[in-house]
This record gives C-alpha cells, sequence and structure tokens, in this order.
C-alpha cells in the first residue's frame, strides 16, 4: 500500500508544475499500475529488491518522465499551476517580469 502511494507521488514530481489536477490524479493511478507490473517483473526475473526501490523510483520515475510530456496541455512556458508566486518584481518597481525567470522565480 505504502509503495502504491510513493508510487503515484513519483509519478506526478516531474510535472508537478504543468499538469492541471485530473492529469496529475491519472498520472499518479497510471503510476501505482506502473509500479505493481515492474515489481511483478523482478520477481519473475528474479531480481532482488526487498523494498521495490526500483520500481517505485525507477521505473515510476521513467513514467513520471513521459507523463510530464503527455499530460501538459501546451499553454507555453509562461504557464504553471501552482508555486503560490504571481509574479517576480523587477527591482525598483511594482511590475511583473515576464518571459525566462520571470513569473515562478
Amino acid at each position: 500500500l505504502c509503495n502504491g502511494i510513493l508510487a503515484g507521488l513519483v509519478s506526478i514530481t516531474a510535472g508537478c508544475a504543468n499538469m492541471e489536477c485530473g492529469s496529475a490524479f491519472a498520472a499518479g493511478l497510471i503510476g501505482a499500475f506502473v509500479y505493481q507490473g515492474s515489481s511483478m517483473l523482478l520477481v519473475k526475473l528474479k531480481i532482488d529488491d526487498p523494498v521495490d526501490a526500483s520500481p517505485v523510483h525507477g521505473f515510476c520515475g521513467a513514467w513520471g518522465v513521459l507523463a510530464a510530456a503527455f499530460f501538459d496541455w501546451g499553454k507555453g512556458v509562461d504557464y504553471f499551476n501552482g508555486s503560490g508566486w504571481s509574479c517576480k518584481a523587477a527591482e525598483g518597481s511594482t511590475a511583473c517580469i515576464g518571459g525566462i525567470g520571470g513569473t515562478m522565480i
């Protein structure tokens, strides 16, 4: 149970800034199945991994990188979900800096 939860969390880590809530839930749910399948594969191949670190971090991490691309809805590099900050102000100004290094730092 705990590794399934960790697998879901690892699966959404790569795309957490650009996934919508439903997409993150779907990626985490698929990650749980990726974990289960990869854990069973390691047992079948007789590869010893007593704490299932490879399925959780390796296989689900790889799925998370793919999921970040699959579930990104193409709104551009200036669009992010989260972080809590709306913009970064220029020195001596209250206006937001746009573009790279502007809206999320």
